[in-house]
């Protein structure tokens, strides 16, 4: 007998994708005091974006490095988006302290 074939993954009927993740690295080569700017409106368009979709939590990779990035990132979702949550994403998928895991409470932007 032939097997039918499912698209959905083996073993796991009730499969429901994670969160969206946006590496907020820049490109090698990249460099100048605008890069943070530029980093910090890509986290604020994504975010922004994942709320009016309704997603219910999205992740940032933004690395170790200094720790500037994570700092403004976490500054601006305590200093405007009270509605979200945030932590470090999972150590055992993104290391310890490189990526925040940002939960979406019920928000207007």
């Amino acid at each position: 007998m032939d097997a039918k074939k499912s698209n959905r993954p083996a073993g796991n009927k009730s499969f429901r994708p994670g969160p969206k993740t946006v590496d907020l690295h820049v490109r090698q080569g990249q460099s100048g005091p605008d890069i943070i700017e530029r980093q910090l409106t890509r986290f604020r368009g994504e975010l922004d974006g994942a709320i009016r979709r309704g997603e219910k939590a999205i992740i940032f990779i933004h690395g170790i490095g200094t720790g500037r990035l994570k700092e403004e990132l976490r500054k601006i979702l305590r200093d405007e988006y009270a509605g979200c949550l945030f932590q470090d994403a999972p150590f055992s998928l993104y290391g310890y302290g490189g990526a925040t895991l940002v939960v979406i409470r019920k928000q207007s932007i």
